[in-house]
């Protein structure tokens, strides 16, 4: 059986608040999964650019949050970014030198880019300074991007087949971007309130991926490598939620099958941190924070 070691280090911020953070140690490397409260959740299978989340809080507010997603391997890799730079506010790419980019905007910009057959993909913005991007590349997959208010930045990335993406963000300055690598992949992040950052990477088959953010700088990153995975982070969003695109279509997320949780309730939350990885086959997961300030990791290995 392989074990989960927590290491916690304290962080004294200069407002004189004292956060941890929440990391798997050495036990597990090369595979990491970190949570650190106004700063950051990360999680990486190998330590390499592939198969990683990030989740940038800049602490600072602003239009800078940053979400990074890689998933795949060499030569079979796609990668969606937000908030790089001013020239990438919304990328996503896949290897073979395909990509679509999106530079900081005054108004609203978006682009969407469709390599293969009977792909489709919805944009919604409404607002200022919001950019979006959505690379599609496969057969049959589907993607919808919805951004209501401020400074929101989202991008996905596909490659495989009948893969499903859904971003919805209704609020100011969040970011989130999500990277699928395979086919029958389903990647949801909603995020309701302002400076929320969330990152998917999905790299197998019939995985599931769902993050709901409910109030403001809550961090979230997910890495799923294999098959039949499923995972929820839900910070102020309860045992399920849904929050509906601009159009009036909704997605929703909730628990995954055979977890269970009494007298969860969704609510303003902020500050929350939370990281997940699962490697292999058949893995379920769920972190549901109530309040401020947490901060949790779950590392499964079914290989």
């Amino acid at each position: 059986m392989k074990k989960l070691f927590l290491a916690s280090t304290a962080l004294v911020l200069t407002a004189g608040m004292s956060f941890a953070q929440t990391a798997t140690g050495g036990g597990i490397a090369p595979a990491n999964a970190s949570a650190e409260s106004n700063t950051a959740a990360t999680a990486n299978e190998t330590g390499s650019i592939f198969n990683s989340a990030e989740a940038l809080d800049s602490a600072g507010g602003g239009n800078d949050e940053t979400a990074i997603a890689t998933a795949g391997e060499a030569g079979n890799g796609a990668r969606a970014r937000v908030n790089l730079s001013s020239a990438i506010t919304a990328q996503g790419q896949t290897t073979g030198g395909i990509s679509a980019t999106v530079a900081q905007q005054a108004a609203n910009a978006n682009l969407q880019f469709q390599v293969g057959n009977n792909n489709q993909a919805v944009n919604l913005q409404a607002g200022v300074r919001q950019e979006s991007a959505t690379l599609q590349r496969g057969d049959r997959n589907d993607a919808i991007i919805s951004q209501t208010q401020a400074g929101n930045e989202a991008a996905i990335s596909q490659y495989g087949d009948d893969n499903m993406n859904a971003i919805i963000q209704d609020g100011i300055d969040n970011g989130a971007a999500s990277a699928q690598v395979g086919d029958f992949n389903v990647s949801t992040i909603l995020q309701a309130g302002d400076h929320n950052i969330a990152a998917h990477s999905q790299f197998g088959l019939n995985n599931n991926a769902m993050t709901f953010q409910n109030d403001g700088d809550n961090t979230a990153a997910q890495v799923q490598v294999g098959d039949g995975n499923a995972s929820l982070i839900s910070q102020g969003g309860g045992a399920s939620q849904t929050l509906a695109a601009i159009d009036g279509a909704t997605r929703n997320v909730a628990i995954p099958a055979g977890l269970v949780v009494g007298g969860a309730v969704a609510g303003a939350a902020s500050l929350n941190s939370a990281a997940s990885i699962q490697l292999g086959d058949g893995n379920s997961s769920a972190i549901i924070q109530q309040g401020n300030g947490n901060e949790a990791v779950n590392y499964q290995n079914s290989n």
